[in-house]
């Protein structure tokens, strides 16, 4: 149900050197039609998101989409969650001992995404959840940097809003990127400003 809490040292910066993240970095694409996303893109569509639903004591309860730790009660942090109720829901959830309690389970949850809240229209218990097959882009090559020159590419995208997880698939590319949400804006901002393939952005709420 969680992940283990080395993945969770994936979700910190990643440390590299090179240019500063308002910059492009060495071999980036030149024009710049493109300006830097700094906000999270809120959706104009319902989305769903698959993840862990948490709630501490005291806390709303939040949609953890990136790595959760390794704990009893895990621990992450994710996006609020508005309209949630554990009673209407799939009852699907463990708790501590104790009072007072933090109550989590893991969910498909569809709903509306304003930046920063999640509004809860479904939800579906995550081992009961068939997930449509997602339609998969066609790969494009990654382009020919130096290791300095991808290690810029990096340190840019340590700025990215909505940052979940970030690395490379191997020493020459692409930099996977995953985010709470991508409306598109995210990654023609990467294509833009690295050149097309260097970086491969996926979207948690989809």
């Amino acid at each position: 149900m969680v992940i283990a809490a080395v993945l969770a040292a994936a979700a910190l910066p990643l440390a590299a050197c090179g240019s500063s993240p308002s910059e492009p970095s060495p071999g980036a694409a030149s024009s710049q039609a493109v300006p830097m996303v700094t906000a999270v893109p809120a959706a104009t569509a319902p989305v769903t998101g698959l993840g862990t639903v948490i709630e501490k004591p005291g806390s709303p309860p939040e949609l953890c989409l990136g790595p959760v730790a390794e704990s009893w009660p895990p621990q992450c942090q994710g996006i609020p969650l508005v309209g949630w109720d554990w009673a209407s829901n799939p009852p699907d959830s463990e708790t501590e001992a104790g009072a007072p309690v933090t109550r989590w389970g893991t969910y498909a949850i569809t709903g509306t995404f304003d930046r920063t809240t999640l509004t809860v229209t479904s939800a579906v218990s995550l081992a009961l959840y068939d997930a449509m097959a997602q339609p998969s882009p066609t790969p494009v090559p990654p382009p020919d940097l130096s290791d300095a020159q991808w290690d810029a590419v990096e340190r840019a995208l340590r700025a990215t809003p909505g940052l979940l997880t970030s690395g490379r698939s191997d020493d020459r590319g692409p930099v996977l990127v995953s985010v709470v949400h991508d409306d598109g804006s995210i990654q023609a901002w990467a294509d833009d400003s690295f050149g097309s393939g260097a970086v491969v952005v996926t979207s948690a709420l989809r």
